[in-house]
């Protein structure tokens, strides 16, 4: 069948006619595509690329004749091609954007590299021991805030008070006892 008339067959729903320009085009196209793309890849593309051509048939501008024809698949096969490409390294990008946001969230939230959040963490923890500290025993409180806060000895802080050593470590191993408790840390 000549060119212009294996076109307006085509046009027509000749089915005979689409069966020619498959088996003519078909080995030729996959080789470009495959150019391009995987092996696999390129017979899917191809075969929409035909799947395309019958469902649009009707539609064929007369001017596809020829070599005009060939030109045609080739050019649809390339742009079936390039579109694909297209959209793996648009769908590639987004995928990195969106693994970089959750690693930029994931971040955020880590304590040990955003100051904000651990500086609200450890204001937490600070008022936690704070409250803690007020719910100490008055004698075991101030002994406590003796020994951690002013940074005086046992000794200096039995003689201060007039306490023995052994009473000033008691307090403060029972404020210690006392505020691991009450903030749940240790037994």
């Amino acid at each position: 069948m000549e060119a212009d008339e294996l076109i307006n067959a085509l046009r027509h729903s000749d089915r005979d006619a689409f069966n020619e320009v498959y088996r003519s085009y078909y080995t030729q196209l996959l080789s470009y595509a495959r150019l391009m793309v995987s092996p696999q890849t390129a017979e899917d593309l191809v075969h929409d690329v035909f799947i395309r051509l019958w469902n649009n048939r009707e539609t064929l501008s007369p001017e596809i004749s020829g070599g005009n024809l060939r030109a045609f698949l080739f050019r649809s096969v390339y742009n079936a091609c390039v579109s694909l490409i297209r959209k793996r390294i648009s769908k590639l990008n987004h995928e990195s954007w969106l693994s970089k946001q959750i690693e930029d969230e994931i971040n955020y939230w880590d304590w040990d590299r955003n100051d904000a959040v651990r500086r609200l963490y450890d204001k937490d923890i600070a008022q936690m021991i704070e409250k803690a500290v007020s719910e100490l025993p008055p004698k075991c409180r101030q002994v406590f805030l003796m020994s951690y806060c002013e940074g005086l000895s046992d000794k200096h802080i039995a003689e201060r008070l007039s306490l023995s050593l052994s009473t000033v470590e008691n307090h403060i191993h029972n404020a210690l006892v006392r505020l691991r408790k009450s903030i749940g840390i240790g037994d």
